[in-house]
């Protein structure tokens, strides 16, 4: 018992013993810094005032951005609902009724709104703008790079732009994809699409323009299968028509000149034209019937977007929190203050220790003495 307790004393004392010299050491610290504060105070106090300085110009120059929102509905539909047309009643294709099951694609969307083909056809789209049309992306550029021309000219497609304009085309895609678009899903389902600028009329410009692009764009890239199989089966319908009406045509044709003739091998003709004339009947009637039930589909399938709210002149502006801003400018003032302050007391405390170590590791070649004896002799 006694040898453990002995143990546990000299743990403690062990314990304290380096509290000790780490408090002291932190003391040492402190005070030596307190004197490389007051030998550099007028250095410190030049950042301080740059700082300071900083801070003001930015709090004088806060930026004001007006925001310009769409909130939309989506309504995506699913042709797994959709009935069949009957052929026999002409009236059933026209009185079906869309399907009612939901089936919004969020993460489709919003693919779809930061695509580079739905923000190039944005800001490549003519507007007018401050009384000017021009291209979204001209306006852009003059009002956050201060052109005073236009920097596009004409547009015929990416592949037209050379390695400078892609590259002031890319970076505008960067910059609006980062800084002045957002999507986002409400509680209630909806859709809110913001643009924000520092120009109030691009905002508005802007944000109708990019809600018109996406919607036609999400609704082409939804309903892109069924649109090609209804332009297929319409163009299919008015060749067999154009056939049906040709035979048809023939096969009276062929009865008026033939009423006289009596021979039965004159009117074998005339029984290929009637039998061409009920093949192209029956290809008409399925051709039809196909053609009502893709349109029927097309229909069912095309999603709907239900404006709930635009955007309307004075819009909604707003501005950086001062407090924020004064708040990082103290804080940068800080962290820089500290750091010139810990690289001067590295330089007058330790660097000597440190000057002396790598001098030792590399002495300087000593220079030989000349015997001035032998000097006096020669």
């Amino acid at each position: 018992m006694e040898s453990n307790q002995h143990t546990e004393n000299l743990f403690e004392k062990t314990e304290s013993s380096d509290f000790d010299k780490l408090l002291s050491t932190v003391v040492e610290v402190f005070r030596k810094a307190k004197v490389v504060v007051k030998e550099n105070l007028l250095l410190l106090f030049v950042f301080l005032f740059i700082g300071a300085a900083v801070s003001v110009y930015k709090l004088l120059t806060i930026e004001r951005f007006y925001v310009a929102s769409i909130m939309f509905m989506l309504q995506d539909e699913d042709a797994s609902g959709t009935t069949m047309v009957n052929p026999a009643d002409p009236l059933s294709a026209f009185m079906l009724s869309r399907t009612t099951s939901q089936t919004i694609n969020i993460d489709k969307l919003k693919e779809i709104s930061m695509s580079q083909k739905v923000i190039t056809n944005v800001l490549f789209s003519k507007c007018i703008i401050r009384g000017k049309e021009d291209f979204l992306i001209n306006h852009y550029l003059v009002i956050y790079n201060g052109l005073n021309e236009s920097y596009f000219k004409n547009y015929r497609g990416l592949n037209g732009l050379n390695r400078n304009q892609y590259r002031v085309f890319f970076a505008s895609l960067r910059n609006i994809k980062l800084y002045n678009i957002s999507i986002e899903e409400q509680k209630s389902t909806a859709f809110n699409l913001k643009i924000t600028t520092t120009d109030e009329e691009l905002s508005k410009v802007m944000c109708e323009i990019y809600y018109q692009n996406l919607s036609n764009f999400y609704i082409d890239k939804t309903t892109e299968k069924a649109q090609r199989n209804y332009v297929f089966l319409r163009n299919r319908l008015d060749s067999v028509r154009n056939m049906l009406y040709a035979t048809e045509y023939q096969v009276a044709n062929f009865e008026d000149r033939s009423q006289n003739l009596l021979l039965l091998t004159a009117r074998v003709p005339q029984a290929r034209q009637i039998r061409n004339t009920e093949f192209y009947k029956t290809i008409y009637l399925e051709t039809l019937k196909s053609f009502e039930s893709s349109k029927v589909t097309l229909n069912n399938i095309t999603p709907i977007f239900q404006v709930l709210s635009r955007p309307y002149y004075p819009l909604y502006s707003e501005r950086q929190s001062r407090m924020f801003i004064a708040f990082i400018g103290m804080l940068i003032t800080f962290v820089l203050m500290t750091i010139v302050v810990g690289v001067l007391y590295f330089r007058k405390y330790n660097w000597p220790h440190y000057k002396e170590l790598i001098y030792q590791d590399h002495p300087s070649p000593e220079i030989p003495e000349i015997n001035q004896s032998s000097n006096s002799n020669s």
